[in-house]
């Protein structure tokens, strides 16, 4: 059972789907946190696929839209990470709210990944599990990609139309067609890859990226192909993945 809700402020408030199980409900709800740009275009069906297969394995399960991004309040101009990190606390106290759950588990695809550890590490979020999905090496990484993709893009377009010198330089205030205000990069760039000391469960899911032996893990058989231009119009809905991960994570968390 899906019911769309807002919540947080009401001068800027967050919009997000709710996904109730229909019979025994788990202790455990899973807040999913998305990435940014073309990969949150991307990968919007499959977290709704990833959120059904959660919830009827008796999850409540709360996805949510940043502020400033999809149907959220805010200035997609004044976007930080501090911002979107209390957007995580804010969504993990409404399902907490919502659906009396005892214990949170965060779910981070992509940048989403490592906005969740931000969360945890800084006391935002007071969650038992966290789940990195194809979770970058860094934030400068993650920038560096883009950067690079918009670079390739900009490139391909350009030989398409066999006209580059008419084409005016990509503008410095958008990546990728979103919104990129000044002092983001350096600000996405500051959080670190896996980290290692976090409290509770620290489970990475990728198909590509192997994590330390203490991590535990969750290989996958689908790859994320985040970096080649080709698909970044292309559904990421990874069917095979997405019903390990909801079995995996059904057999460890109450």
């Amino acid at each position: 059972m899906n019911a769309p809700l807002y919540f947080g402020p009401m001068a800027q408030p967050l919009f997000g789907m709710l996904h109730r199980p229909a019979g025994a409900v788990r202790r455990t709800g899973i807040v999913l946190c998305t990435s940014w740009g073309t990969e949150y275009l991307r990968s919007y069906r499959g977290l709704r696929q990833l959120a059904q297969a959660l919830s009827h394995s008796g999850f409540p399960v709360l996805r949510f839209d940043y502020s400033g991004t999809g149907d959220s309040g805010g200035d997609g101009r004044s976007a930080r990470v501090d911002t979107w990190t209390a957007d995580i606390t804010l969504a993990a106290a409404e399902l907490r709210t919502s659906t009396g759950c005892d214990s949170i588990c965060l779910l981070g695809l992509r940048f989403g990944a490592l906005l969740a550890q931000e969360a945890i590490a800084t006391g935002a979020v007071a969650a038992s599990a966290i789940a990195l999905w194809d979770s970058p090496p860094s934030g400068e990484v993650f920038v560096r990609n883009l950067q690079q993709m918009d670079e390739a893009l900009n490139e391909k377009v350009s030989q398409q139309r066999r006209r580059r010198s008419q084409l005016p330089p990509p503008a410095r205030d958008e990546l990728l067609g979103h919104e990129w205000p000044e002092g983001l990069a350096a600000d996405i760039g500051r959080l670190p890859g896996l980290r290692k000391e976090l409290p509770g469960r620290v489970i990475f899911v990728s198909r590509d990226r192997t994590p330390p032996d203490s991590v535990e893990s969750i290989r996958l058989p689908d790859a994320g192909h985040w970096s080649d231009v080709e698909r970044i119009h292309s559904p990421w809905i990874p069917g095979p993945s997405i019903r390990i991960v909801a079995e995996r994570l059904a057999d460890g968390l109450p």
